[in-house]
């Protein structure tokens, strides 16, 4: 199984381990970074995988892992999917509320990913 991780940290960018090109089948994965990570976050994914409903991923709650996996549809266009993710402000002070900073990332869907 071919996977391609997309790593949420508090602040910066999304992380892409090994890139943000995929093919077909392949299988993302959105995790919280288990040290420098929000406690949530709210992924919309992009269009091209099989599931778009937006997911929290909630470092707080033992009844969802705060993982996210769901795999490219089969039938994806070849071309960049924008897809976006909602994190709690820096510093994480939800009793004070403050908006949810968003953070742009995108997918790459192509006929020559990298090989993993």
């Amino acid at each position: 199984m071919t996977v391609v991780t997309v790593t949420i940290k508090k602040s910066g960018d999304l992380v892409y381990e090994p890139s943000n090109q995929v093919g077909r089948g392949y299988t993302v994965r959105f995790v919280l970074d288990p040290v420098n990570g929000p406690l949530w976050a709210t992924v919309h994914p992009p269009t091209c995988l099989v599931s778009t409903n937006p997911i929290t991923l909630d470092k707080t709650s033992s009844a969802t892992p705060p993982v996210y996996e769901d795999p490219v549809s089969e039938s994806a266009a070849y071309t960049t999917y924008p897809f976006t993710v909602k994190v709690p402000p820096v510093p994480e002070k939800p009793h004070l509320g403050g908006e949810a900073e968003t953070k742009n990332g995108n997918l790459d869907v192509t006929t020559d990913p990298p090989k993993l």
